[in-house]
């Protein structure tokens, strides 16, 4: 359908360079080397997302006139980069103004030099951590929160935070612009699905969008000849069909698609949690014949999930706007003897974190949901993880990310139609269990593929939401 980084948003960088001017007559080469390194560091920024700075803040009054820049210049994250050993007066000002998340770049083109030879410039020109202390100390002082990167430019390590922080506060900014909605209710008696609808309006400025079960109804009488026949073949080449799905089953899992794709996009909602049991066996076979068709505005972008847990889909959502796809997961199973669990969930999948081409089957029963319909299985990738749980539960105004980095691993799975993996986390199944339930989770979780704890962290300082890591 689609590769995974293709909806990760380019971040708005926004750049404070920072001097000392009493420096620059003492020493004439200073500035220029300083400007030279700083030259670099936008250059290796540029490579993932759009750099805005001002001109270089060596006096009070060049910060007061960037923080102004920077009001009439929107940024998703804000790095300092001092040349040298800087006063906290070029920095405050501008600190002040903003309301992204702050990172110090304690960073230096050379990872060490020649004490011997060098000359005061030459140390001056190094002396940039000199001063991270007092920038910390200050915006500690102003109530500004903020992270230290640490590192030289031929260190990895080093602009593997930076970007992660770039990502994470970039894609803060694209969710907090999202609309996400629910068709039908939440599952019956579950105590997690329902949603505050006060803190999504904290979050995005909108409540949920409410699309009726009708709409599917209408939308789906309305599906010409020329549609279904167009989303069989879609579908078709999207799937590994066995012989247990007939065309028959197929054609009715397109039409399906095709009213599904036209009530989501046309209402532009971006996750969206669905679910009714349906008197009529019509009414019943429209979401149970569902899974395809969600399953495709998922790998589109526009993750559904079912039971109605529109928290679920929200996370996925932000798995999705990190190049992780995110898949709709639940606690399986706990295998002691050789320590994993085992996840996965029925109905919609995300298709685009499969290893492989995802296999149809038809089922006659979905476990603990009416009707039949067609099964969707795919084994997930090897190797590193995250899982992302979003809850209201005690979450302070808005909501709270709980997760963790895990390791999928190889071994035998179920075959019971849905994509299921396993899953090795780092601390003792038993004390991971105690941990992650003790913040308050909801049963559902989005399991994305790589490690994306920085940008998670980034995204939640960006947006206002509380995060934990287990």
């Amino acid at each position: 359908m689609t590769t995974l980084t293709q909806r990760v948003p380019r971040p708005r960088i926004g750049v404070l360079p920072t001097g000392h001017r009493m420096y620059w007559d003492q020493f004439p080469q200073l500035k220029q080397m300083g400007a030279r390194m700083y030259g670099e560091l936008v250059h290796r920024l540029q490579a993932f997302g759009e750099v805005i700075a001002p001109e270089l803040v060596d006096t009070p009054e060049k910060a007061r006139a960037a923080a102004g820049f920077f009001s009439s210049h929107p940024i998703d994250i804000l790095l300092i980069f001092p040349f040298g050993y800087t006063t906290g007066m070029c920095v405050a000002p501008v600190a002040s103004a903003v309301s992204v998340p702050i990172r110090i770049l304690n960073a230096h083109e050379d990872s060490a030099y020649d004490f011997t030879s060098a000359d005061t410039a030459i140390y001056l020109h190094h002396e940039g951590v000199c001063c991270i202390p007092e920038y910390a100390g200050t915006l500690v002082e102003l109530g500004k929160a903020f992270k230290v990167r640490t590192g030289h430019f031929r260190d990895n390590r080093f602009w593997d935070e930076v970007r992660s922080d770039c990502l994470g506060a970039a894609a803060a900014r694209t969710f907090k612009s999202l609309n996400f909605g629910v068709i039908g209710k939440t599952y019956d008696g579950m105590t997690d699905m329902p949603i505050d609808e006060h803190r999504l309006l904290k979050t995005t400025g909108r409540l949920l969008d409410r699309p009726e079960v009708e709409e599917i109804e209408n939308a789906f009488a309305r599906v010409t000849p020329r549609q279904i026949e167009d989303m069989f073949r879609e579908l078709r080449e999207m799937y590994d069909v066995d012989a247990t799905v007939t065309n028959e089953h197929l054609r009715a899992s397109a039409q399906i698609a095709v009213a599904f794709d036209e009530v989501i996009t046309r209402r532009d909602i971006n996750g969206f949690g669905y679910y009714w049991w349906g008197e009529k066996e019509f009414v019943t076979q429209l979401r149970a014949q569902s899974a395809l068709a969600v399953s495709r505005l998922t790998a589109l972008g526009r993750p559904g999930v079912t039971e109605g847990d529109v928290k679920t889909a929200m996370a996925m959502k932000i798995m999705d706007l990190l190049g992780a796809g995110g898949m709709f997961v639940e606690f399986f199973s706990m295998d002691f003897d050789e320590n994993f669990f085992l996840f996965g969930h029925d109905g919609p999948a995300n298709i685009n974190v499969a290893d492989g081409k995802a296999r149809l089957q038809h089922l006659t029963v979905h476990h603990g949901k009416t009707g039949h319909g067609l099964g969707i299985d795919f084994k997930i990738p090897n190797g590193p993880v995250t899982l992302l749980n979003l809850t209201q539960f005690a979450a302070g105004s808005k909501f709270k990310l709980i997760y963790t980095t895990a390791q999928a691993i190889p071994g035998d799975i179920l075959n019971i139609g849905n994509p299921n993996c396993r899953v090795r986390v780092s601390r003792p199944m038993h004390e991971f269990m105690d941990a992650w339930c003790q913040q308050g989770p909801s049963h559902h979780i989005a399991l994305g593929l790589g490690d994306k704890s920085q940008e998670l962290e980034a995204l939640a300082e960006a947006i206002g939401f509380t995060c934990v890591r287990i």
